[in-house]
């Protein structure tokens, strides 16, 4: 901070109080956070402290209007192991040269064309639920929710050029390497990477198994490309996008976008899953209605693409779900300049922190703002919508645009 600006304001409290606060309950500490100190408070993380920022206009600050003075955070840093350079972890030029040539592979019309294999994707699910249903035997449906959407994901990236055998593998290895992932994000103390600690040891073995299915695939669909069949796959759509200067993704690069999007594409689109599963059980009125918007629009038919904008309600009830439990619910970011966030003045490497959790849950876009309304967002409710699209326009689609 500069002498001329104030502190942010936070509590005053050692490293091992605050990891403690945090560890009992993340959420619950930060709300607590917002309530007394107001949109943007300072909070310690281990060793560092951190600009929590949870408005808006502050989010915007972060990620649009004054993005080239920030990089990614540690977090996000650290998940280069895995990933490698790819959209999450990239940086600068190099996200934004990735970005564009793999935009026009998530055009709607692209995507429209993998329905039909996201439903067949669905359908081990499907007879997994009604077996449950008709038994009345438990599902886990968090468990459930990775097996599907990892199934999903898989057809959609490579097609029929996953063997069963090799689909098997990555149900197998991608949940123990995303675990530890997750647990180093996770972590306030960095042990050294080479350190060979069981889950690392695991974790690597895991890692080099789905790099040899990736690069045999990434091979065969090369030479496939070379004889003027590149498939239309995700991955056929990679391997055929070429920027102004006729120039594509290496195999590396390719590797990179690959991990990438099973981890964009999976666990967080489970969780999602999850959490609107759960919701709707716990409110059976909007339940009932979800059926009959589908029983009306489907009847005993598989969905297509084509019913997406006849489905308001389910669409609704997914964005409510997104607001209340975004997936990404922390987008961390560090200072590479000197820069004024929420009125603060913040030094060369500071520790700043979007929590989309608590924006998203601002009182003053969202009457009730934890309760599961997704009327809110239904063309019906014209105020509500206005208030969400306000919110969500200013800061969390801004991330768009965003390194």
């Amino acid at each position: 901070m500069t002498a001329s600006s104030p502190l942010p304001p936070g509590p005053r409290t050692s490293p091992l109080r605050s990891a403690l606060d945090l560890r009992r309950d993340q959420l619950g500490y930060l709300r607590h956070l917002r309530a007394a100190y107001g949109d943007a408070f300072r909070v310690r993380i281990g060793p560092r402290e951190v600009l929590m920022v949870t408005h808006p206009d502050a989010a915007r600050e972060v990620l649009v209007t004054q993005a080239t003075r920030f990089r990614k955070g540690r977090g996000i840093q650290k998940m280069q192991d895995f990933l490698g350079t790819g959209l999450l972890t990239a940086e600068g030029q190099t996200w934004r040269t990735h970005r564009r040539l793999m935009q026009p592979s998530f055009h709607r019309a692209a995507l429209s064309g993998m329905a039909q294999d996201i439903v067949q994707a669905t359908r081990p699910t499907h007879a997994a639920l009604l077996n449950a249903a008709d038994s009345g035997a438990g599902l886990e449906v968090g468990s459930e929710m990775l097996r599907v959407t990892l199934r999903a994901v898989a057809s959609v990236l490579f097609g029929t050029g996953l063997t069963d055998e090799e689909l098997a593998v990555v149900e197998a290895e991608l949940p123990p390497l995303l675990d530890h992932t997750a647990s180093r994000v996770r972590s306030v103390v960095d042990l050294p990477r080479w350190l060979p600690t069981p889950a690392a040891q695991r974790s690597a073995a895991a890692s080099r198994a789905l790099d040899t299915i990736v690069a045999r695939i990434i091979a065969a669909r090369r030479a496939e490309q070379e004889a003027g069949t590149p498939g239309n796959d995700l991955l056929g759509l990679l391997l055929a996008a070429r920027d102004e200067e006729g120039g594509g993704l290496s195999d590396r690069e390719l590797r990179d976008e690959v991990m990438t999007l099973f981890l964009a594409g999976h666990e967080t689109t489970a969780n999602t899953l999850t959490f609107l599963l759960l919701l709707l059980s716990r409110h059976p009125d909007v339940q009932g209605r979800v059926r009959a918007e589908l029983r009306g629009v489907l009847g005993d038919r598989d969905p297509t693409a084509a019913d997406l904008p006849r489905l308001p309600l389910l669409h609704a009830c997914i964005q409510e779900t997104l607001r209340l439990y975004p997936p990404a619910w922390l987008v961390p970011r560090q200072a590479t300049a000197p820069v004024r966030v929420a009125g603060f003045d913040l030094p060369e490497g500071a520790a700043v922190s979007v929590c989309i959790y608590l924006l998203q849950r601002h009182a003053a876009y969202w009457p009730d703002p934890h309760a599961f309304r997704p009327d809110r967002c239904c063309a019906a409710s014209a105020p509500r919508t206005r208030s969400c699209r306000s919110a969500w326009g200013r800061a969390c689609a801004s991330g768009t645009t965003s390194r």
